[in-house]
């Protein structure tokens, strides 16, 4: 009886020793810093009605740059830091490389199917070769170079019709050329339901952002889907997006049947033909269903059109709010292409080396606008240890790329929220993603693959503007409105409306 009694002692006493030793261990599993959190909602309320990007980054300042935060059930991580984002995007890239499994993804994208929404694995990365070699190669980005050209020319063709007195709404014609442009190159043809589609696309962007109610309580989703609505109206929109991605799927089976004897056999105009054709060949290591079709040309107008015509409207809001770095910028293209009416991208290419400034406006402007300011939000695949901190298994885990990118502690104490262009003069930062502080199309494993796509119509869309005309306020207007929209894209909250006065060669 002893012995048990001794026995059970000691077996106490070992207990406790190891939950004290517990207790006494270094920080890493204590999670990271954080704002105190409702019953329920957590911390949803502290992003109600704000630009998220900029609420993470007021309580990051109080918090610390890894903040933790329960928004509905969902446990997420904030990085706001060129350090951590480094462990998140580099030393961690294999287990931040996962998405979280949205509602939208689901339902619009074919089951999660699209390079987006696609969960890590074998499937993930075929597809994601398939992107980088067949859809958004260099040489696929090249073949489009026409269509750019044409677009970027019925532009300036569209703003001298208007007249040196008329206030042009820019804003929507650079949303309009960016459709344009992937319409030609998705389908070969501009879309007479091209509105709708787009309309239906956006609205799914929308309802992509990860902070709808649905979405902040995965044990309930779908209750929760039915009960908001949301699911009925995700459900609408792929109706709509499927019924016309199926309509022009159809119509070019039609024409490659019909030209497999012609010459034209073999020849690929757009990308569903791309698609096509490997999906007879046996696809790309991988099943290559009409779904899969469907989900990768969503992909394409979902992250090439809204941001790309984003990102030149904050160019020339910029340069509109920074005459000195207009008359700079236009004074490099005029002398580049002096005598030229007509700039073409083989141009650009040849005058690259005396287009420096262009290229500094460029990244400046993706500095303080980033296309997408949080990044796309991962998901830890395991728990893991970042700083000292312990990141949970199936955390949400946001990189405010718009905060790390206006940090005076990487970009000057006294200018990092300035348009300043020259801070890139001799500066080895590009859009590769390893400059952890500069990461406007994300970095690691899910970097957009896409950058130079949008990077090609957006350099030579300036050049022909700048070239092609000198630019001024509509009468009454004293300076640019610089407010953003709500949102998650970080997109101007009032359309650009500007004068242009054609320039005499």
């Amino acid at each position: 009886m002893a012995d048990l009694f001794f026995m059970c002692s000691a077996l106490l006493c070992s207990l406790l020793a190891i939950a004290f030793l517990q207790l006494l261990k270094p920080s890493s599993a204590r999670l990271p810093p954080g704002p105190r959190n409702l019953p329920v909602i957590g911390s949803a309320h502290r992003l109600v009605n704000t630009l998220a990007h900029r609420a993470l980054r007021d309580m990051a300042n109080v918090h610390g740059p890894l903040m933790h935060l329960r928004v509905g059930q969902v446990p997420v991580v904030v990085v706001t830091s060129k350090e951590l984002a480094r462990d998140v995007l580099k030393t961690h890239d294999a287990n931040f490389a996962t998405r979280p499994k949205l509602m939208a993804g689901g339902i619009v994208a074919y089951d999660w199917t699209d390079i987006l929404f696609s969960p890590s694995g074998d499937y993930w990365r075929k597809l994601r070769k398939l992107c980088i070699q067949e859809i958004l190669s260099t040489k696929r980005i090249l073949s489009f170079q026409h269509i750019r050209e044409d677009e970027v020319l019925s532009l300036v063709d569209e703003i001298r019709a208007a007249g040196p007195s008329t206030p042009v709404d820019l804003s929507s014609r650079l949303h309009r050329i960016t459709n344009s442009i992937v319409s030609r190159a998705a389908f070969g043809s501009k879309r007479s339901n091209a509105t709708e589609f787009l309309a239906a696309i956006k609205q799914s962007v929308v309802m992509s952002s990860g902070f709808l109610i649905p979405d902040l309580f995965p044990r309930f989703t779908g209750l929760l889907g039915v009960v908001t609505g949301m699911r009925s109206m995700l459900q609408g929109i792929r109706e709509t997006v499927d019924g016309i991605l199926e309509e022009i799927i159809s119509e070019r089976e039609a024409i490659l049947q019909q030209t497999r004897t012609d010459e034209a056999a073999g020849k690929e105009d757009n990308l569903v033909d791309v698609l096509l054709s490997l999906q007879e060949n046996g696809g790309f290591g991988f099943p290559m269903t009409r779904n899969t079709i469907k989900a990768i040309i969503l992909d394409m107008f979902a992250g090439g059109t809204g941001t790309s015509a984003s990102a030149m409207e904050w160019a020339m809001s910029e340069l509109m709010t920074n005459p000195k770095v207009m008359r700079k910028l236009q004074a490099e293209i005029r002398a580049a292409f002096h005598g030229k009416q007509i700039i073409t991208e083989t141009d650009l290419r040849a005058s690259d080396h005396r287009l420096k400034y262009l290229n500094f406006v460029v990244k400046e402007t993706l500095r303080l606008h980033p296309p997408a300011p949080l990044l796309v939000p991962r998901e830890s695949i395991e728990a893991c240890e970042i700083n000292g901190y312990m990141i949970p298994a199936k955390a949400r885990v946001i990189v405010n790329s718009w905060a790390i990118s206006r940090d005076p502690k990487y970009w000057g104490e006294l200018d990092a929220e300035e348009f300043k262009p020259e801070r890139f003069e001799g500066a080895p930062i590009d859009f590769l993603g390893s400059n952890y502080e500069y990461t406007p199309f994300g970095s690691g494993r899910r970097m957009c693959p896409g950058y130079n796509y949008g990077l090609a119509s957006m350099e030579l869309t300036l050049a022909h503007l700048l070239h092609s005309f000198d630019w001024s306020l509509p009468d009454g207007i004293h300076q640019v409105d610089m407010s953003e929209a709500p949102g998650l894209g970080v997109r101007r909250n009032t359309p650009l409306l500007l004068c242009a006065t054609p320039y005499v060669l």
